[in-house]
This record gives C-alpha cells, sequence and structure tokens, in this order.
C-alpha cells in the first residue's frame, strides 16, 4: 500500500522527475494532485576552462568549498546523464546588457530526456 493510499501523504502539488510514461504522476494526479510531469531534464552548469572549480569529485568531499561552484566538461555531463538521452548540450549564447534573455558563454546549458 502506498503512502497516499495510507494517509501519510496528503493531496496537493506534486513533481515527478525523470517520469517516463508518468505511470507515477498519472497515480498521483487520480488520487487528487496536481503534478508536474514531462520527462525532461533541463540543466546550467559551469563549463571547464571557464568559471568555476575544476576539482574531483574526492579533492571536493576532502575540502567542501565551492570555490563558485564546479565546473564540467561536455564528457563529462554526457557520463554524469548518460542514462539519459541527450536532446542538447552547447555553451550558452552571450547574451547583451538588457537583453530579456539570460545567457553566459562560460556555462553550459543541456536538455535531457528519458
Amino acid at each position: 500500500m502506498s503512502y497516499v493510499e495510507r494517509g501519510l501523504v496528503k493531496p496537493g502539488r506534486a513533481l515527478d522527475l525523470g517520469c517516463g510514461p508518468g505511470r507515477n504522476a498519472r497515480f498521483l494526479a487520480s488520487r487528487g494532485f496536481t503534478v508536474t510531469a514531462g520527462g525532461h531534464f533541463g540543466l546550467a552548469c559551469f563549463a571547464s576552462g571557464g568559471m568555476g572549480s575544476e576539482r574531483s569529485d574526492a579533492d571536493f568531499y576532502r575540502e567542501p568549498r565551492l570555490d563558485g561552484g564546479l565546473a564540467y566538461t561536455g564528457e563529462s555531463l554526457r557520463a554524469i546523464f548518460g542514462d539519459l538521452t541527450e536532446v542538447e548540450l552547447r555553451r550558452m549564447n552571450d547574451e547583451p546588457t538588457g537583453s530579456a534573455c539570460f545567457g553566459e558563454p562560460f556555462l553550459w546549458t543541456a536538455l535531457f530526456s528519458r
């Protein structure tokens, strides 16, 4: 019996990340939840060679300072999210001051799907 059926979780808002075909999202919606699901994962992070720290995970856990944030290579992001399908992985566009959009070329922008 689920947490919902046992009354441990009351209907409200739910976010189902990596929802695949949406089985859990549909279950929660049928029990009165407002569910956000669609199987896509968007990411923005520092690109190696630009800004941020390029320390290894082992070094980071020995001395847990972000040093501005962790930076990644495209290959490392592909390895980390290898269970997902890459829709797009690219450097952000440089957006001019006053633009309605945010963009800095020292960042990656990525979209993966399940």
